[in-house]
């Protein structure tokens, strides 16, 4: 196959330097004939030995093809000056739009106030909910904090803030949602409900093989069907408000990675409804956005590493399953997965917290907010535009390195 490719390429090498194409460019043809006649020698030499069927694979042609493409790039001025042009716009645009987001993000912007605004929180229990709950009863907003225990000590201590009215909320349950915008409706008085706030969320870990489809359909129930429910319940008074609807995702969204992979499919879904919704709702005045943060030790993320927590979710696979994995390979995989966790998690999940308000409050609101440490800007082009061959590459050396972290 490689051989063929290269006679194809010698072929367009020959065309190439005919007199008609070659007239067209005056002083080229000399230098062109003479690689023509030095291509096929040096390549043949170095692929003959190398026609196995390893040879077929996408990596070794990729790297075959560089230098004649690269040949054949050189031979026409007018590609060379068209991609100069064009890859000149390209970075122009690119650095423009990033300074330019960067510098906004600088500016100081103006806030709207909470007077006569309510913003209904969901998974106000811990984490990033509970601390949004606080943030805006004490900028002026009266926050309905759902919550998936109303009668937990966090809560408890929660409805002690000013300006703040504790619901029972599972969003994985109808009832309590229609109890919920009942009591939203009746409580708002004069208030206007502003902005919703779709929180709450769960994690999962493991292979996709060891998560029963209970465990499955949980995560989605909550990180998807939940972030649904909670939007259809509540955006007939966002459209009253003209308000704001915000969905938390994850850069887990733009990418997935081994390990927590139902995760990752769910935050996928989340991002997709907020595209959708954003262009749906615009005509009716209400803004969609998302929050998408890296990883945060929150409460949520207690289980990461713990062993215990894998061997009793997998306990309930089928005995031909288990027998696939020994107790060391699950182990490295999840002690992988906590090195991973530990080379890029933050502690200060008030940096969310503030992206989360200005989500609220912003009177020119953006599409996407982002808490991220060093290491996600890029993952995130990572995720963009690398091929999936090179992503795979990627994760397997990022598990060696996570693997050597652990072990020392």
């Amino acid at each position: 196959m490689i051989i063929s490719t290269i006679k194809i390429t010698h072929r367009c090498l020959e065309i190439l330097c005919s007199t008609e194409v070659a007239a067209a460019f005056p002083g080229k043809r000399e230098t062109c004939e003479h690689r023509v006649r030095l291509f096929p020698k040096a390549y043949e030499t170095i692929f003959t030995d190398l026609q196995g069927s390893i040879m077929r694979t996408i990596w070794i042609l990729f790297f075959a093809l560089i230098v004649p493409v690269w040949k054949l790039w050189r031979l026409v001025p007018l590609l060379t000056e068209v991609a100069v042009y064009f890859g000149s716009w390209c970075l122009v645009l690119l650095a423009s739009y990033w300074l330019a987001r960067f510098l906004s993000s600088k500016l100081p912007m103006k806030l709207m106030d909470g007077e006569s605004k309510a913003v209904l929180v969901t998974g106000c229990d811990t984490g990033f909910g509970n601390r949004l709950a606080r943030r805006l009863s004490r900028e002026g907003f009266f926050v309905y904090a759902g919550c998936l225990n109303a009668a937990s000590n966090e809560a408890r201590q929660l409805s002690k803030e000013p300006n703040v009215h504790v619901l029972q909320l599972d969003v994985t349950k109808e009832k309590q949602m229609d109890e919920a915008l009942v009591s939203v409706k009746n409580t708002l008085g004069s208030r206007v409900l502003w902005a919703v706030v779709a929180n709450a969320g769960i994690p999962s870990m493991g292979l996709v093989e060891w998560h029963s489809m209970a465990l499955i359909r949980h995560v989605f129930d909550v990180n998807v069907f939940g972030v649904v429910s909670v939007s259809k319940k509540f955006l007939p008074l966002l459209r009253k408000s003209k308000g704001r609807l915000v969905l938390v995702a994850s850069v887990l969204g733009r990418g997935t990675i081994p390990f927590c992979v139902p995760y990752c499919m769910s935050k996928h879904a989340v991002i997709s409804l907020a595209d959708g919704l954003r262009t749906e709702c615009r005509d009716k005045g209400v803004h969609v956005a998302t929050i998408e943060p890296t990883a945060y030790r929150t409460p949520i993320m207690k289980d990461v590493g713990r062993m215990e927590v894998l061997l009793e979710q997998m306990s309930h696979l089928p005995p031909d399953v288990l027998e696939e994995y020994s107790e060391s390979e699950v182990e490295e995989w999840m002690k992988t997965g906590q090195a991973l966790s530990d080379l890029t998690a933050r502690d200060n999940i008030n940096e969310v917290v503030d992206q989360m308000t200005l989500a609220v409050r912003e009177s020119q609101p953006k599409p996407n907010y982002s808490a991220w440490g060093p290491l996600d800007p890029p993952l995130y082009f990572f995720f963009r535009v690398a091929p999936a061959e090179l992503m795979d590459a990627g994760y397997l050396a990022l598990r060696k390195i996570a693997k050597r972290v652990w072990k020392k």
